[in-house]
């Protein structure tokens, strides 16, 4: 929201002032009474003095809504048709994306001062200048805050987050230039401080006080939309996302070439990075159903029917079960419906119903 910034507060051209006195840094009182021309101010009065001698010779008409883009205010964002009136540069303008009033009191007297043939007539006139802005991208700040961080210690991959930060309004235009000066980083906690320095050409340099933490990051695969648990990952699926370490809860993460092609485990939200355990192959073989069991040993090879009593996806080790003798086996899946024996010692071997 704009403020309404009026004569009386700022800017200090526009404060009361006695008669003939105008705009510090153009004219200044001299500590005599005379009034005395500020350091560089040797031409404008010089060409004020000579339009007082020679009077309004042209009628002005008032801009009752000016848009500037310098930081300053002159004479010609107050009034047209200034004619033989040379510009002058009043003061201050707004700050960028802010505006300020200049009411019918000021005017006149403005015009009075300068050599304008301009009066109020009704007393409601007034002027309203405003500063083109925009809003500093937060993109620019972090871009000139990552090498700062790492320069004072930081790891090379971070995520930066900024506390309480507000980016400033700068000048429409060319984005300014941005540095950071004194900055703290404390590697044990990621904490940090700084300030933000934006020179702009024609403006002061702005300084925003900086403050935040800066973690180390990693890359692992997350997903781009929700799936049920079991739903197989397609490419479309999956994309790699530089992640804090502390989202992994120090569990290896997944990269997306080994995530495609596996099955959900357990719920995960979008954008989510996906850690060892949150996936499985495919289910290949069923609990409860058939299975084709092969057993090699001594160079014979044997086969038989088993029944599931773990689901399994490729490579991985289930428990079978013989229908006949009830005897329980470790075995390891070798494709759809189709099982290896471990050549290992049964598990159990059930009692005889």
């Amino acid at each position: 929201m704009k403020r309404n910034t009026r004569w009386s507060r700022h800017p200090q051209w526009l404060t009361a002032r006695a008669p003939g006195v105008w705009a510090p840094g153009v004219w200044a009182p001299h500590a005599s009474g005379a009034t005395h021309l500020a350091a560089g101010g040797k031409a404008v009065l010089l060409a004020a003095a000579l339009l007082l001698v020679s009077g309004p010779a042209f009628a002005a008409t008032l801009r009752p809504f000016r848009t500037v883009q310098s930081a300053q205010v002159r004479l010609s964002d107050l009034f047209a048709d200034l004619g033989a009136t040379h510009d002058i540069v009043l003061g201050p303008g707004p700050a960028p994306g802010d505006h300020i009033i200049v009411e019918a009191p000021q005017l006149a007297a403005i015009a009075r001062d300068f050599g304008v043939d301009w009066r109020p007539v009704s007393g409601a006139e007034r002027v309203t200048i405003e500063r083109a802005g925009q809003r500093l991208p937060t993109e620019t700040v972090l871009a000139a805050l990552r090498p700062a961080l790492r320069a004072a210690g930081a790891p090379s991959d971070i995520e930066i987050t900024i506390v309480g930060f507000e980016p400033p309004m700068v000048p429409a235009g060319p984005l300014p230039q941005a540095s950071i000066d004194a900055v703290s980083f404390d590697a044990a906690s990621g904490h940090f401080t700084g300030e933000l320095i934006l020179r702009m050409a024609g403006d002061d340099p702005i300084r925003v006080p900086l403050a935040g933490a800066a973690t180390a990051t990693i890359e692992a695969a997350v997903l781009t939309r929700s799936l049920a648990v079991g739903a197989t990952l397609g490419p479309g699926d999956v994309q790699p996302r530089r992640v804090p370490y502390t989202f992994l809860h120090d569990r290896p993460a997944l990269t997306t070439a080994a995530a495609i092609g596996q099955t959900l485990r357990r719920p995960r939200a979008p954008g989510q990075p996906l850690v060892e355990g949150d996936l499985a192959p495919p289910v290949l073989v069923a609990r409860g159903n058939l299975v084709r069991l092969t057993l090699e040993a001594g160079g014979i090879a044997l086969a038989a029917q088993a029944v599931a009593l773990d689901p399994g996806g490729q490579g991985e080790r289930i428990r079978v079960e013989n229908p006949s003798s009830h005897a329980i086996v470790q075995a390891i899946v070798t494709g759809a419906g189709e099982a290896r024996v471990l050549p290992v010692v049964p598990l159990h071997v059930a009692e005889a119903q």
